[in-house]
């Protein structure tokens, strides 16, 4: 898969801001003066009025929205138990979050009770000093352990640095590794990719044994363009923020940043005869704001 080089992009966040802001004061003088003329303009006074809520509605309160999304995957015929994963991702820290909401995530995700926990990529939105802000995730613990991958955006200023403060953490790195974990006599295999922008990712991963259950964490979406049918059951990644801001029935109204765009932005999708989760991540990058689309943490029960 091509790599996209991102090191030199501009930080666009204050122009999306500026931009916000006046179409917000612009809607709220047309709802002023619809309202002034009385009559039929009442109406459309009424529309503007609602369009300049729902700006500030997206860009200062629905972000702090955090939601739980659970999801339930039979990974064999039979399941003799159950493994909870918790899977958190897209923090972009240094952009809008401050550490206080970061601890409010970590306090909902040790709330799970999680087997395991699994951190999806893009911890920073541009410089590496601003990771701090996650301290707050050396208090998570999960049974079975807490691993992650790297995102495109860890990548933008030295990848290194963000691996060692989360291995400081607690957490294991597991880009481009594998693991098999056991809960009450059963196994299910794990593989970690590295991304598929930035990083070098080794696709398909691989199945130490072909009759365990197997899932891939990877950042980006696109990735399983690159599987087939049976190279994983389950793939779970991030990087979409599910566009931030959405419309009911329309969807998103920015542009997905993936190859497979509105076709696997948010939710369980099914992509090569691969069953696939998108997570909507806990941060914002570039626009600060969410709308009909809060950030989330993922919680999947595998049976096994």
């Amino acid at each position: 898969m091509k790599k996209m080089n991102l090191r030199y992009r501009p930080d666009l966040s204050r122009y999306y801001d500026g931009l916000s802001l006046a179409a917000a004061i612009i809607a709220i003088y047309f709802a002023y003066q619809a309202f002034l003329a009385g009559g039929y303009w009442r109406p459309v006074g009424f529309v503007f009025g609602f369009g300049a809520a729902l700006i500030a509605y997206g860009m200062f309160a629905a972000p702090k929205r955090l939601v739980v999304s659970r999801y339930r995957e039979k990974l064999v015929h039979k399941p003799e138990t159950w493994l909870r994963l918790v899977f958190a991702s897209d923090f972009h820290t240094g952009e809008f979050k401050r550490a206080e909401w970061y601890e409010k995530v970590v306090l909902e995700i040790q709330a799970l009770d999680p087997d395991v926990i699994f951190l999806g990529g893009d911890y920073v939105e541009f410089e590496v000093e601003s990771i701090g802000a996650l301290e707050s995730l050396k208090k998570l613990h999960a049974h079975l352990g807490k691993y992650f991958i790297l995102g495109n955006h860890d990548y933008l200023d030295r990848p290194q640095d963000v691996r060692n403060f989360l291995s400081g953490l607690g957490f294991a790195d597991l880009t481009n590794g594998h693991l098999t974990l056991k809960k009450e006599g059963r196994y299910l295999q794990i593989s970690g990719l590295d991304d598929c922008w930035q990083g070098h990712p080794e696709i398909p991963p691989i199945r130490a044994a072909e009759h365990l259950p197997h899932i891939t964490f990877t950042h980006d979406p696109d990735a399983v363009l690159d599987f087939s049918a049976g190279d994983t059951d389950l793939l779970v990644c991030g990087h979409t923020h599910g566009g931030q801001i959405r419309l009911p029935v329309l969807g998103s109204l920015l542009p997905i940043p993936t190859k497979l765009g509105r076709a696997a932005d948010k939710g369980r999708k099914i992509v090569n005869a691969i069953p696939l989760i998108v997570s909507s991540g806990c941060g914002e990058s570039e626009v600060r704001a969410r709308l009909f689309n809060p950030a989330e943490i993922v919680v999947v029960e595998l049976g096994i």
